[in-house]
């Protein structure tokens, strides 16, 4: 069995986050570390957050720093990875892409205690950097320029200081230590200047800044405690101010800091473990620092970094769930709680704490926030919605943020407007009054037997002097020429010019117009009985009729490409027919209407669009590409047709076609991104679009659409407006990036004695709000759990309840709290005495040994895990009975999964008459944290160092088995390598680089085959989708051979080496890596294709066909 592995969507957790100014110019931006993927953020003027490029680096980023030579105008990135090279990365706008300028390797690869990379430390002028491990071992590298002003990097100078001891005693008796070193330029050389001992309890340190800009030195932060240190000055000491109903045993720490500093101040924002924000500031003068006060300023979700951007963000990578954008109100100088090394004060029990309350925001303001699933804890895929595709249910979050989450895949929408219309239109379009306009005037919306037309102002309303005949249902309304207005109805064309007069051309006897195509400057109409009339506009904006051409038979749909930029007209003219084909006809005076190409296809075409492709060097996509042009067709019986036109012969070739829905895909013209792009309305509508290079098709979150056109005001400048049934709607488009899932929430299982204070998380109208929630911070409850957290409560107390959700209407259909610090650990549908299936009710407890960590129906008993035990009970009256049980087992059991007669328990037993026998095992002990059952003798499992792994029992193993009814044989049968008689064989094995939390099998589109779908701690979500066929193996693992040895990943790490960091990778071929190959240099990847016989269309068709196969 090989499988392909591909990412659905990206990691959204972040590890951590720098900001800088990678760009080049003032522009702020962001770096995030998502795990194994570096993002690049910017928040525009209004503080919607843009991703620009996105990475996969194929390894683990431990830590991140910019840095900027003095005098320089961009700032460089310092990557610390497994790979255990030094990576210095550099953005580069033009292409959109990150840029290697250096990589310095220093030992062997992986994330180890004594390997650098956990931690970066940079100098205060861009000078050095010192890059250092958790134990022993910390390098320092010379930061410089050559005379071509490239970045030049010097070759190590070491600083470790040995500690070993390998009785552990040390460890126990350690003290902490804070050192100084210092890098002389001059001598090429590190020294220790000082060292002293700090807190036991100290986890953080925050560089104070020197020289003419304060009085250098740092902040320790350690727990309860921050502290300013600096050579030869004595320590400043000032309690971190804690919440007054917080325990007397729990201590604060501080999980993250930012610095903010301009030309005459500078301040810190510390944030601790609870989520509270505190500004710290120093007095300081000739004599050094004086007191050190910190002040509370405001209370957000715990994060993971925070970034303080010059333009007056705050940006705020969340621990768990949603990231946010926050802007400054003030910043916190106003009178609040403060606690200052002045006026510290020593009692017998040590120093005296400051208490205070957590308030409502003052200080911020959030105005975005970026989705994350992180973690996924579990996962389930089922259609309760009766859709075409499955959801997917996740949980997410932690805590007071914990969420259900319903994904599904496609673009987010975010709706801007829905109003009443007084009859169900058949079509919409938008216009401008000139060709230069920046936004449309007029919304025309046609009726069977009539034309309204909306006036686009400030609001929309209808106007009656627009010139367009409003008596009769129109069939095109475009701008024509520069400015005049074009109205095509049934019975003639209506060409109304900018003053007013208004020319009218009708159609021959009782003929009437039943298609219509056309571009701006030229204008084909097709009559009944198939006569198709030829329309240009001459130099004085005049529509002349130029050529007619019978056809054999009623045309279909029309459309005329785009006139290519310097020309007065387009060549091509596409006409399909009933006869189920696609002819190019040529609008050249020399030959016109003379056909140039004809296309066979499955069904009639409904409708034809020409999508242009303009020529691209890298550039806002990030690819290489030359100019082409598409012809899409959507045929009845739901395919959308796809093929590429020559621009000079207009012959076709490299035809696709794919399933959308159940009804006839009509096709619009939109923009996305300034780019022109393609919607596709069929039983639900689709976007399909350019991205680095190839093209993509991607469902929107949205309900079924019948008409639709691109919209711009200035409230809304790339927008859509489309009918459905009775309704007008305006919406956009919300991001095009790769394989993207939206989410709707559900309300999650919180903590009940505060039912549920809201979410306060809706972003965007994909999400569904909570029962509960608002939208911005709860107008009525100020102190909602979401931002601050549930009260905490003494160690070794929890509450915990089971809670029966509706997911249509996301409403609780029963809720069941459990009393006396009991919490749920595993839970199991047996049978159950329901109301309507919809309310549990208690039976009754039964009290065991331990734990029961997993639970499963078998046969009509249940099975349980109570720690290495594993249980067959029945029901009775007042308790669960005992059946059987084997107590071999050599770990805890975390996952039970049952088959016919089998149960599959991270390892494989077998039960008859009342006995369990375990008759075969895995040869590698694991620590399982996911696993699914794919067949009768295979399963697929998932560790806690982020590998994927199949094991199937051995064909004859199986059959012998199942030859044993009495299982007799296992019976006596000896254990071999302190396991059981036989061991499955591995025949999948593949390291994802993320702890997988949650497999399951599912078929995600349509018709489409099943594969396994994982989703990791990160908040990603991935499908493993077995080949069907030997030479689809063939091509794409010589595709990823190729891409291995051509495009490294850019951090540094061999990409084999890091499928196989555990396992040596087996039977999985990487999707992620071969999806890189369009974002390549066009002749690398020319050299690739000839190398695989054959050319980069067919390949980049390859790689479409595999991943429309999943999604």
């Amino acid at each position: 069995m090989y499988l392909y592995n591909l990412t659905l969507q990206q990691a959204t957790g972040i590890v951590s986050a720098i900001n800088g100014n990678f760009s080049g110019g003032k522009i702020q931006e962001i770096v995030v570390a998502r795990g194994k993927i570096l993002s690049l953020l910017r928040p525009d003027e209004l503080g919607k957050l843009h991703t620009l490029h996105s990475v996969e680096i194929f390894g683990c980023i431990r830590s991140l720093a910019q840095f900027r030579l003095t005098g320089a105008q961009k700032d460089y990135i310092v990557v610390g990875s497994d790979s255990v090279r030094i990576v210095i990365l550099e953005y580069n706008k033009e292409k959109n892409v990150f840029d290697k300028v250096h990589q310095e390797t220093f030992g062997k690869s992986g994330c180890r205690r004594i390997l650098p990379g956990q931690y970066l430390a940079i100098g205060p002028k861009g000078r050095a950097v010192m890059i250092g491990a958790c134990e022993k071992q910390k390098l320092v590298y010379v930061l410089n320029r050559d005379t071509a002003a490239r970045l030049t990097i010097s070759s190590p100078l070491e600083a470790h200081k040995s500690h070993q001891d390998s009785t552990g005693v040390a460890a126990g008796e350690a003290q902490k230590h804070l050192t100084f070193y210092e890098l002389d330029l001059g001598l090429n050389h590190v020294s220790r200047k000082w060292s002293e001992q700090v807190d036991n309890g100290a986890n953080m340190l925050v560089t104070v800044p020197g020289g003419g800009d304060g009085p250098s030195g740092v902040l320790v932060c350690a727990e309860n405690f921050v502290i300013y240190k600096n050579q030869g000055h004595p320590d400043i000491r000032t309690v971190i101010p804690r919440r007054a109903d917080l325990p007397e045993e729990r201590g604060v720490l501080i999980m993250s800091a930012a610095t903010h500093k301009q030309k005459s101040m500078f301040f810190f924002l510390l944030q601790t473990e609870y989520g509270d924000i505190f500004k710290v500031t120093l007095e300081h003068g000739n004599d050094g620092v004086t007191e050190l006060k910190i002040k509370y300023f405001d209370t957000i979700p715990v994060t993971a970094s925070m970034c303080v951007l010059k333009t007056g963000f705050l940006f705020a990578a969340s621990e768990f769930g949603n990231h946010a954008l926050y802007q400054f109100q003030a910043i916190g100088d106003d009178p609040d709680v403060e606690s200052s090394s002045s006026t510290l004060m020593e009692t017998e029990e040590g120093f005296q704490p400051v208490f205070f309350q957590p308030r409502g925001l003052k200080n911020l303001v959030r105005i975005d926030q970026a989705e994350s699933l992180m973690p996924i804890m579990d996962m389930k895929i089922a259609n309760l919605f009766e859709e075409e595709t499955p959801q997917i249910y996740s949980l997410c979050g932690r805590g007071p943020r914990s969420s259900l989450r319903i994904l599904r895949p496609g673009l987010a929408i975010s709706e801007m407007a829905v109003s009443q219309l007084p009859g169900v239109p058949s079509a919409v379009w938008t216009v401008k009054k000139n060709v230069n306009d920046a936004f449309d005037a007029y919304i025309v919306v046609s009726f069977a037997n009539a034309t309204l037309v909306l006036s686009i102002g400030e609001t929309v309303e209808e106007v009656s002097d627009s010139g367009f005949l409003d008596t009769t249902p129109s069939l095109a309304i475009s701008l024509i020429g520069d400015d005049s207005l074009m109205q095509v109805q049934p019975n003639g064309i209506r060409h109304i010019r900018e003053d007013g007069r208004i020319n009218e051309w009708r159609t021959p006897g009782k003929r009437t117009i039943v298609k219509v195509g056309s571009n701006g400057l030229q204008v084909v109409i097709a009559l009944s009985g198939g006569e198709l009339i030829y329309f240009e506009v001459d130099m004085t904006g005049q529509l002349m009729e130029v050529e007619k051409h019978e056809m054999s038979g009623d045309v279909s749909c029309l459309d005329i490409a785009p006139v290519p930029e310097g020309r007065q007209r387009s060549r091509f003219l596409a006409v399909g027919s009933y006869d189920n084909t696609i002819r190019i006809l040529s609008l050249d005076p020399d030959d016109c209407m003379q056909a140039l190409s004809v296309q066979s296809v499955s069904s009639p075409p409904e409708s034809l669009l020409f999508l242009e492709v303009k020529a691209s060097i890298g550039g806002e996509d990030g690819a290489d590409h030359p100019a082409n042009l598409f012809l899409n067709a959507g045929l009845q019986n739901g395919v959308l047709f796809r093929t590429v036109v020559d621009m000079i012969t207009g012959q076709l070739s490299d035809s696709r076609s794919r399933f959308l829905g159940l009804r006839a895909p009509k096709l619009f013209s939109v923009k996305v991104r300034g780019r022109p792009a393609m919607l596709c309305l069929s039983s639900r509508p689709w976007l399909g679009y350019i991205h680095q290079g190839h093209f993509l098709l991607t469902p929107l979150s949205y309900e079924a659409l019948e008409f639709a056109a691109s919209f711009s005001s200035d409230q809304c400048a790339e927008g859509v407006v489309a009918v459905s049934g009775d309704t007008l709607r305006v919406f956009t488009i919300e991001q095009s990036d790769k394989g993207s899932y939206t989410a709707e929430e559900r309300e999650a299982a919180r903590k009940e004695c505060f039912e549920a204070a809201g979410m306060g998380e809706n972003g965007n109208c994909t999400m569904n709000q909570m029962e509960n929630g608002g939208d911005d911070e709860d107008k009525e409850d100020p102190l909602s759990d979401e931002q601050y957290g549930y009260p905490k409560a003494e160690s070794s107390k929890w509450v915990s309840c089971i809670r029966v959700l509706d997911p249509r209407t996301a409403t609780t259909t029963c809720l069941l709290e459990l009393q006396d610090n009991e919490a749920a650990f595993s839970v199991s549908v047996c049978v159950l005495f329901l109301e309507d299936g919809r309310s549990l009710e208690l039976l009754h407890k039964t009290q065991v040994e331990g734990v029961p960590l997993a639970l499963c129906q078998f046969q009509g008993r249940l099975l349980a895990a109570i720690g290495s035990v594993l249980r067959l009970y029945d029901l009775g009256k007042k308790r669960l009975l005992r059946k059987c049980e084997n107590k071999l087992f050599p770990n805890t059991i975390v996952s039970i999964q049952t088959y016919r007669d089998r149960i599959y328990v991270g390892a494989s037993k077998r039960r008859d008459e009342n006995q369990l026998y375990i008759f075969a095992d895995d040869v590698v002990p694991r620590w399982l944290t996911a696993s699914y059952h794919i067949d009768f003798d295979t399963m697929a499992g998932a560790d806690k160092f982020g590998n994927v792994y199949f094991v199937r029992l051995p064909q004859d193993v199986s059959d012998e088995i199942e030859e044993d009814p009495t299982g007799g044989k296992i019976k006596w049968e000896q254990g071999r390598l302190n396991g059981a008689p036989d061991k499955v064989e591995e025949i999948v094995q593949f390291h994802v680089g993320d702890l997988v939390t949650s497999l399951q099998k599912a078929s995600l589109i349509p018709g489409g085959g099943e594969c396994v779908l994982y989703g990791t701690v990160m908040g990603s979500l991935g499908a493993l989708l077995p080949f069907t066929s030997r030479d689809d193996v063939d091509f794409f693992s010589h595709l990823e051979m190729h891409m291995r040895q051509e495009h490294p990943p850019l951090c540094g790490r061999d990409h084999m080496a890091y499928r196989s960091a555990y396992f040596p990778v087996k039977d999985v071929i990487d999707g992620d890596l071969c999806e890189q190959f369009p974002a390549l240099p066009l002749d690398l990847q020319r050299k690739i294709a000839d190398e695989l016989d054959r050319t980069p269309g067919e390949i980049l068709k390859k790689l479409e066909e595999v991943r429309n196969k999943i999604i």
